[in-house]
């Protein structure tokens, strides 16, 4: 193959050759042009410096006039310099690499030129990164939405982060009412009361974010706040729940054997206690076991009476909304009457950023901080039942 090579760049030599003979003809020309030229000035030149030692000039004299000389003859060639086209360049290139042919024919390395292979076109042919299309950015988002515990409760303002109720003792007070006779003392009953203590605290979290990464991730700016307010409400829930599941003090004794059964229960005591519950809350595990409860001797699916699940799933015992509670996990119920508490709030929601946070001016960041100054408050504890069933 390298004899082959070799054989046909000579070719291409004698083709320029061939090719370009008219052209190194003009070229010839122009140099005998030149030639005849330069010889005319010399014999310029002598003469002028024969006349001169004639006429006795002094030495700067002729040192100009040999310097106009010289100006002259340098506006008319190029100083001899043979002109120079491209395909004498590439003639020359050959030449100038005969010995990197010869070392390729003795099967030695060839570096001037390179071989490469032919190759499909594909997409790592672009080599400064690919051409991307970017999709909506909400579909990825984390998911938000469910049962809030807001949503059962009322919520109250407060002027100061220390708040203080009345709770009337149960039982309410000593004496009680009687039917008296002609002429006797009549009965006499008191009232007594505890006023409860509840300091309310911030739920609050903060998030640190550059000021490149702002510019750039172009859903951040207003998905952030979107993300850190379902943070918020997931962790008051949760805090929320436990306070209440802990401060429940109605009467959680298990009565039957099923969880229909029990539940069952729980909303007769509270109305024997004269509360209305308006929800039961139960974990996902409770409430699919509510709307699974199959027949025990034929195994179709026949809920009994007492619980009721329309086409939308939105499930009932005794006509009072069951609601899947996330918070709740295992076998944890809440059965109240959710009028008997409220969340009290000093301080709504509030949303800031600063960029003067410890060092963040000096690192071009943003902290972003989300809070809400609150407690939840219990009226009556006694209104709640809370138990693992």
């Amino acid at each position: 193959m390298a004899n082959e090579f070799i054989e046909a760049v000579d070719k291409l030599g004698e083709k320029i050759d061939s090719r370009h003979a008219s052209q190194l003809a003009e070229i010839k020309a122009v140099k005998d042009d030149f030639d005849k030229k330069q010889s005319d000035y010399e014999k310029e030149v002598k003469a002028l410096n024969d006349d001169v030692l004639k006429k006795g000039a002094t030495i700067e004299q002729l040192q100009n006039d040999v310097r106009e000389m010289k100006a002259k003859s340098g506006k008319t060639g190029n100083s001899g310099s043979e002109h120079r086209t491209i395909i004498t360049e590439i003639k020359q290139a050959i030449l100038d690499n005969k010995d990197a042919f010869i070392n390729l024919e003795k099967g030695e390395s060839f570096k001037p030129f390179e071989v490469k292979a032919v190759a499909n076109i594909a997409t790592a042919n672009i080599t400064a990164g690919h051409y991307l299309t970017y999709l909506g950015w909400q579909d990825g988002m984390e998911p938000i939405g469910q049962e809030r515990f807001r949503s059962l409760v009322r919520t109250i303002s407060s002027d100061t982060d220390i708040v203080r109720y009345p709770r009337a003792n149960k039982p309410i007070g000593e004496g009680s009412f009687a039917r008296q006779t002609e002429a006797a003392s009549k009965a006499q009953v008191d009232r007594d009361y505890t006023m409860v203590s509840l300091s309310l605290s911030p739920m609050a979290g903060y998030a640190v974010v550059s000021r490149q990464a702002l510019r750039n991730i172009t859903f951040l700016q207003s998905w952030l706040p979107t993300s850190m307010l379902e943070q918020l409400q997931d962790q008051e829930d949760v805090d929320f729940t436990n306070t209440l599941y802990a401060g429940a003090t109605g009467n959680n004794a298990v009565v039957g054997t099923t969880i229909i059964s029990k539940i069952g229960n729980y909303v007769k005591v509270l109305k024997q206690s004269k509360y209305v519950p308006n929800a039961i809350a139960v974990s996902p595990d409770i409430w699919v076991s509510l709307i699974l409860t199959t027949a025990a001797t034929s195994g179709e699916y026949s809920l009994p009476n007492v619980v009721t699940v329309d086409a939308n799933g939105v499930t009932r015992i005794l006509g009072i909304p069951v609601i899947m509670w996330n918070q709740l996990v295992g076998n944890q119920v809440i059965v109240g009457d959710f009028r008997k508490a409220a969340i009290v709030q000093s301080e709504g929601l509030t949303i800031r950023q600063s960029d003067s946070h410890a060092s963040t001016f000096t690192t071009n960041e943003v902290t972003f901080l989300m809070e809400r100054v609150e407690g939840l408050a219990i009226f009556r504890p006694d209104a709640f039942i809370s138990n693992y069933l």
